[in-house]
Protein backbone atom coordinates (compact mmCIF):
# COMPACT_ATOMS: atom_id res chain seq x y z
CA UNK A 1 0.00 0.00 0.00
CA UNK A 2 1.41 3.33 -1.09
CA UNK A 3 0.20 6.72 0.16
CA UNK A 4 -1.16 8.62 -2.84
CA UNK A 5 -3.01 11.56 -1.20
CA UNK A 6 -2.89 13.43 2.11
CA UNK A 7 -5.80 15.86 1.95
CA UNK A 8 -6.99 18.22 4.73
CA UNK A 9 -10.68 17.75 5.42
CA UNK A 10 -12.90 20.60 4.21
CA UNK A 11 -14.72 21.03 7.52
CA UNK A 12 -11.72 20.41 9.79
CA UNK A 13 -8.22 21.15 8.49
CA UNK A 14 -6.78 19.55 11.64
CA UNK A 15 -7.83 16.20 10.20
CA UNK A 16 -6.36 14.57 7.10
CA UNK A 17 -8.00 12.21 4.61
CA UNK A 18 -5.45 9.52 3.80
CA UNK A 19 -5.59 7.68 0.47
CA UNK A 20 -3.56 4.61 -0.47
CA UNK A 21 -3.27 3.33 -4.03
CA UNK A 22 -5.78 5.97 -5.10
CA UNK A 23 -8.47 4.90 -2.63
CA UNK A 24 -9.62 6.53 0.60
CA UNK A 25 -8.33 4.63 3.62
CA UNK A 26 -9.26 6.70 6.69
CA UNK A 27 -9.40 10.12 8.27
CA UNK A 28 -6.68 10.83 10.78
CA UNK A 29 -5.48 13.68 13.00
CA UNK A 30 -2.92 15.94 11.36
CA UNK A 31 -0.82 15.65 14.52
CA UNK A 32 -0.57 11.88 14.02
CA UNK A 33 0.45 12.32 10.38
CA UNK A 34 3.29 14.57 11.52
CA UNK A 35 4.16 12.32 14.46
CA UNK A 36 4.49 9.25 12.22
CA UNK A 37 6.19 11.19 9.42
CA UNK A 38 3.70 10.04 6.78
CA UNK A 39 4.48 11.35 3.29
CA UNK A 40 3.21 11.05 -0.26
CA UNK A 41 4.65 8.05 -2.05
CA UNK A 42 5.52 6.31 1.20
CA UNK A 43 4.89 2.58 1.44
CA UNK A 44 2.49 1.92 4.31
CA UNK A 45 3.37 -1.40 5.90
CA UNK A 46 0.82 -3.52 7.80
CA UNK A 47 2.40 -2.82 11.20
CA UNK A 48 2.42 0.92 10.41
CA UNK A 49 -1.26 0.77 9.46
CA UNK A 50 -2.05 -1.02 12.73
CA UNK A 51 -0.15 1.64 14.69
CA UNK A 52 -1.88 4.40 12.72
CA UNK A 53 -5.32 3.00 13.53
CA UNK A 54 -4.42 2.64 17.20
CA UNK A 55 -3.00 6.17 17.43
CA UNK A 56 -6.11 7.56 15.76
CA UNK A 57 -8.44 5.63 18.10
CA UNK A 58 -6.47 6.88 21.11
CA UNK A 59 -6.54 10.48 19.85
CA UNK A 60 -10.31 10.29 19.33
CA UNK A 61 -10.72 9.02 22.90
CA UNK A 62 -8.55 11.85 24.24
CA UNK A 63 -10.51 14.43 22.24
CA UNK A 64 -13.80 13.05 23.54
CA UNK A 65 -12.51 13.10 27.10
CA UNK A 66 -11.25 16.68 26.75
CA UNK A 67 -14.65 17.77 25.48
CA UNK A 68 -16.30 16.00 28.44
CA UNK A 69 -13.86 17.71 30.80
CA UNK A 70 -14.54 21.13 29.27
CA UNK A 71 -17.88 21.42 31.09
CA UNK A 72 -16.45 20.81 34.57
CA UNK A 73 -13.65 18.84 36.23
CA UNK A 74 -14.26 15.08 36.38
CA UNK A 75 -12.86 12.19 38.34
CA UNK A 76 -10.78 9.59 36.56
CA UNK A 77 -13.59 7.07 36.95
CA UNK A 78 -16.16 9.49 35.49
CA UNK A 79 -13.99 9.85 32.37
CA UNK A 80 -13.57 6.07 32.15
CA UNK A 81 -17.34 5.52 32.40
CA UNK A 82 -17.98 8.18 29.77
CA UNK A 83 -15.57 6.62 27.28
CA UNK A 84 -17.03 3.20 28.02
CA UNK A 85 -20.50 4.54 27.15
CA UNK A 86 -19.02 5.67 23.82
CA UNK A 87 -18.02 2.03 23.23
CA UNK A 88 -14.31 2.81 23.40
CA UNK A 89 -12.22 -0.40 23.73
CA UNK A 90 -10.74 -0.91 27.24
CA UNK A 91 -7.12 -0.77 26.05
CA UNK A 92 -7.77 2.55 24.27
CA UNK A 93 -9.43 3.94 27.40
CA UNK A 94 -6.37 2.99 29.45
CA UNK A 95 -4.02 4.62 26.93
CA UNK A 96 -6.13 7.79 26.76
CA UNK A 97 -6.29 8.07 30.54
CA UNK A 98 -2.52 7.61 30.77
CA UNK A 99 -2.05 10.52 28.38
CA UNK A 100 -4.54 12.66 30.29
CA UNK A 101 -2.68 11.80 33.49
CA UNK A 102 0.60 13.01 32.02
CA UNK A 103 -1.05 16.27 30.96
CA UNK A 104 -2.68 16.59 34.42
CA UNK A 105 -6.15 16.86 32.93
CA UNK A 106 -7.29 14.01 35.18
CA UNK A 107 -6.36 14.34 38.84
CA UNK A 108 -8.65 12.89 41.49
CA UNK A 109 -7.15 14.97 44.29
CA UNK A 110 -7.80 18.21 42.39
CA UNK A 111 -11.25 16.99 41.36
CA UNK A 112 -12.19 16.21 44.97
CA UNK A 113 -11.04 19.68 46.08
CA UNK A 114 -13.18 21.21 43.34
CA UNK A 115 -16.22 19.12 44.27
CA UNK A 116 -15.95 19.91 47.98
CA UNK A 117 -15.40 23.62 47.29
CA UNK A 118 -18.43 23.79 45.01
CA UNK A 119 -20.61 22.06 47.57
CA UNK A 120 -19.36 24.35 50.32
CA UNK A 121 -20.17 27.43 48.26
CA UNK A 122 -23.53 26.51 46.76
CA UNK A 123 -25.02 23.53 48.56
CA UNK A 124 -23.27 22.48 51.80
CA UNK A 125 -23.43 18.80 52.67
CA UNK A 126 -22.49 16.77 55.70
CA UNK A 127 -19.23 14.83 55.68
CA UNK A 128 -21.13 11.57 55.26
CA UNK A 129 -22.90 12.84 52.12
CA UNK A 130 -19.71 14.38 50.70
CA UNK A 131 -17.78 11.17 51.16
CA UNK A 132 -20.53 9.13 49.57
CA UNK A 133 -20.72 11.46 46.55
CA UNK A 134 -16.97 11.29 45.98
CA UNK A 135 -16.84 7.53 46.37
CA UNK A 136 -19.70 7.18 43.88
CA UNK A 137 -17.52 9.13 41.46
CA UNK A 138 -14.69 6.67 41.96
CA UNK A 139 -12.36 8.77 44.12
CA UNK A 140 -10.09 6.64 46.32
CA UNK A 141 -11.05 6.36 49.97
CA UNK A 142 -7.65 7.72 51.08
CA UNK A 143 -8.16 10.92 49.07
CA UNK A 144 -11.72 11.29 50.36
CA UNK A 145 -10.71 10.83 54.00
CA UNK A 146 -7.81 13.27 53.59
CA UNK A 147 -9.97 16.07 52.19
CA UNK A 148 -13.32 15.69 53.96
CA UNK A 149 -13.09 16.82 57.58
CA UNK A 150 -15.89 15.44 59.77
CA UNK A 151 -15.11 18.10 62.39
CA UNK A 152 -16.44 20.83 60.09
CA UNK A 153 -19.96 19.42 59.99
CA UNK A 154 -21.21 21.92 62.57
CA UNK A 155 -20.20 24.86 60.38
CA UNK A 156 -21.49 23.17 57.25
CA UNK A 157 -24.87 22.51 58.87
CA UNK A 158 -25.25 26.15 59.87
CA UNK A 159 -24.44 27.32 56.35
CA UNK A 160 -26.74 24.71 54.83
CA UNK A 161 -29.63 25.44 57.18
CA UNK A 162 -29.58 29.22 57.56
CA UNK A 163 -31.34 30.12 54.30
CA UNK A 164 -33.94 27.41 54.81
CA UNK A 165 -34.48 28.51 58.41
CA UNK A 166 -35.05 32.12 57.35
CA UNK A 167 -37.79 31.00 54.98
CA UNK A 168 -39.39 28.89 57.68
CA UNK A 169 -39.50 31.55 60.40
CA UNK A 170 -41.22 33.94 58.01
CA UNK A 171 -44.14 31.57 57.61
CA UNK A 172 -47.08 32.91 59.69
CA UNK A 173 -47.69 31.09 62.98
CA UNK A 174 -44.52 29.01 62.64
CA UNK A 175 -43.92 27.16 65.90
CA UNK A 176 -40.75 25.46 67.10
CA UNK A 177 -42.05 21.92 66.63
CA UNK A 178 -42.86 22.53 62.96
CA UNK A 179 -39.61 24.44 62.45
CA UNK A 180 -37.65 21.59 64.04
CA UNK A 181 -39.33 18.93 61.92
CA UNK A 182 -38.94 20.76 58.62
CA UNK A 183 -35.41 22.03 59.11
CA UNK A 184 -34.33 18.76 60.72
CA UNK A 185 -35.57 16.75 57.73
CA UNK A 186 -33.83 19.18 55.36
CA UNK A 187 -30.49 18.84 57.14
CA UNK A 188 -30.71 15.07 57.37
CA UNK A 189 -31.32 14.88 53.62
CA UNK A 190 -28.09 16.87 53.26
CA UNK A 191 -26.22 14.13 55.09
CA UNK A 192 -25.98 15.59 58.60
CA UNK A 193 -26.30 13.27 61.59
CA UNK A 194 -28.87 13.47 64.37
CA UNK A 195 -26.65 15.27 66.91
CA UNK A 196 -25.44 17.95 64.48
CA UNK A 197 -28.96 18.40 63.12
CA UNK A 198 -30.48 18.84 66.58
CA UNK A 199 -27.82 21.33 67.65
CA UNK A 200 -28.14 23.31 64.41
CA UNK A 201 -31.93 23.51 64.57
CA UNK A 202 -31.75 24.94 68.11
CA UNK A 203 -28.99 27.39 67.21
CA UNK A 204 -30.82 28.74 64.17
CA UNK A 205 -34.12 29.02 66.03
CA UNK A 206 -32.40 31.18 68.65
CA UNK A 207 -30.30 33.11 66.13
CA UNK A 208 -33.32 34.20 64.13
CA UNK A 209 -34.84 35.79 67.19
CA UNK A 210 -38.05 33.83 67.70
CA UNK A 211 -39.73 34.67 71.00
CA UNK A 212 -41.28 31.23 71.29
CA UNK A 213 -39.61 28.75 73.60
CA UNK A 214 -38.44 25.35 72.43
CA UNK A 215 -40.51 22.33 73.36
Amino acid sequence: MRITTLEPQANNPERINLYVDGRFLLGVSAAIVLQMGLQLGQELLPDQLELLRREEAEQRAVDRALNYLSFRPRSREEVRRYLRRKETPPEIIDAALARLDRLDFVNDHSFAEFWIGTREQFSPRGARALKNELRMKGVDREVVNELVDDEQDGERALRAGRKKAMLLVNIPDMDYATFRNRLGSFLQRRGFGYEITTRTVRALWKELGSAEEED
